[in-house]
């Protein structure tokens, strides 16, 4: 099982149910809740950390050679995320995968960012296009689900940003927040998703380039199809 790595500098230790993590090595910059958050973020999206999975804050903070503490901080932060879930008997748990919450998260996703898009194409700056070109690439070139959700999220959020209209934008933002898991999960469960999506990313991005924002609406649209045919296995 490949390890979810932050940094070569993180030597590998395995816990009782056979997972690979690296060992917390006080990299600089790096804090030990950032550094837990990360690990246990990246072995959830790559699907190393399934649905329901009980997170034992001792066990976990031995694994990872860190205190407790930033354990607890890390925890409280995959759930704001909607990664994680605190049951009353079980304590910290990856959240279950609903198929209905998806189906909603998309249906509304499929209203507000075509409008956002609609509004970003015209003013969008060379800048921004430069680093979607980047993303982009990364995406093409990265093949870790975890990586790829962060480039996919991060490539979206910074064309709605260019909009203008932050209200809209801290909506959408908790809407990509929502969908991360379910990404996370369709990338490793279905052939080919990757392939389509970063299909999609460059149509989007050539639309931009263009400054053609009929097509651009267009191409987000047959984009954010994607998970709902993957959910419905098409």
């Amino acid at each position: 099982m490949t390890p979810p790595t932050l940094s070569d500098k993180h030597a590998p230790v395995f816990s009782d149910d056979g997972l690979s993590l690296p060992a917390f090595s006080g990299a600089a910059r790096q804090t030990a809740h950032e550094y837990v958050r990360e690990v246990l973020r990246r072995a959830i999206l790559n699907g190393e950390l399934e649905s329901g999975s009980r997170l034992v804050q001792a066990e976990l903070a031995a694994t990872l050679e860190v205190s407790t503490t930033p354990v607890r901080e890390a925890l409280r932060d995959l759930a704001s995320e909607g990664l994680i879930r605190f049951d009353p008997h079980r304590g910290a748990v990856v959240a279950e995968l609903n198929p209905d919450e998806l189906r909603e998260i998309y249906e509304i996703r499929q209203i507000l960012e075509p409008h956002a898009m609609a509004q970003a194409v015209p003013v969008i700056g060379d800048k921004t296009i430069e680093t979607l070109k980047k993303l982009h690439q990364r995406m093409l070139d990265d093949k870790h689900s975890a990586s790829f959700v962060d480039y996919n999220r991060t490539f979206h959020m910074a064309i709605y940003e260019a909009a203008a209209s932050p209200r809209l934008v801290t909506i959408i933002r908790s809407l990509e927040d929502a969908a991360v898991m379910y990404i996370g999960a369709s990338l490793k469960t279905v052939p080919g998703l990757r392939d389509s999506a970063n299909h999609d990313h460059g149509e989007i991005l050539d639309a931009i380039e263009r400054r053609d924002v009929e097509a651009a609406v267009a191409a987000i649209k047959r984009h954010l199809t994607l998970p709902l045919k993957a959910l419905e296995g098409k």
